[in-house]
């Protein structure tokens, strides 16, 4: 079995929100990992910390993508686009 890689058009498709978030100031880093069973693109806050958000691409499941924040699932979906779509709502802030 071969390793599992994301591909060019789902590489710019979360490109396309981690630098709306990145001009926002929300995110600060990203990294991606390749395994045999999985590829993990994952965000971060900062530098010092685990990562905020990752996005899990299984071709052994019948899922294919996850999104975990700080390691715990906030959503399964057959595509990419409603993971992305997910994390381009937009963050509230309470301001007094």
């Amino acid at each position: 079995m071969s390793i599992v890689r994301f591909k060019k058009e789902e590489i710019n498709l979360i490109m396309k929100v981690y630098s709306r978030k990145i001009s926002a100031g929300e995110w600060k880093d990203y990294s991606i990992s390749f395994q045999k069973n999985y590829a993990v693109f994952s965000i971060h806050k900062s530098v010092k910390f685990a990562p905020y958000y990752q996005i899990k691409k299984n071709l052994m499941r019948k899922r294919a993508y996850t999104l975990l924040h700080n390691n715990s699932v906030v959503l399964y979906s057959n595509t990419l686009n409603v993971i992305v779509n997910h994390l381009g709502k937009p963050s509230l802030k309470l301001v007094r």
